[in-house]
């Protein structure tokens, strides 16, 4: 199960997952992420992400391959920041090794990922 959810104010796009996923779940949020994506772009170009995976239950190899397949797929590179949420440290260790940029960051804390989400951009 997953939420996809837009704050144009705060210019934020929040996605929230939850519960044991299968390839087909993967599929699904991919396909509904990209035109997300592609819809919001134009327009913010500079948003940012808070992707909330605290509910999510540990993956299989296949879908966390899928995962990290779909974050390296160019359509999904962010051009703002990047939060993740976790609750566990293996978590944080898998989303820390996918992060190959500065802009993506892990945390266990929502209210600390969205303060960091709010900085203004390192010069």
């Amino acid at each position: 199960m997953y939420q996809i959810e837009f704050d144009d104010q705060n210019q934020i796009l929040t996605t929230r997952c939850a519960g044991f996923w299968d390839l087909a779940e993967v599929e699904r949020f991919r396909s509904e992420l990209t035109a997300t994506l592609g819809r919001l772009k134009p327009r913010y170009p500079a948003m940012s992400i808070l992707s909330d995976s605290r509910e999510i239950a540990l993956p299989t190899k296949e879908v966390a391959a899928a995962f990290a397949a779909m974050s390296g797929d160019a359509n999904m590179r962010p051009t703002g920041r990047v939060a993740i949420l976790v609750v566990r440290m293996l978590n944080k260790l898998q989303a820390d090794r996918m992060a190959d940029s500065p802009l993506v960051k892990t945390f266990f804390d929502e209210t600390e990922a969205r303060a960091w989400l709010s900085m203004p951009p390192a010069d």
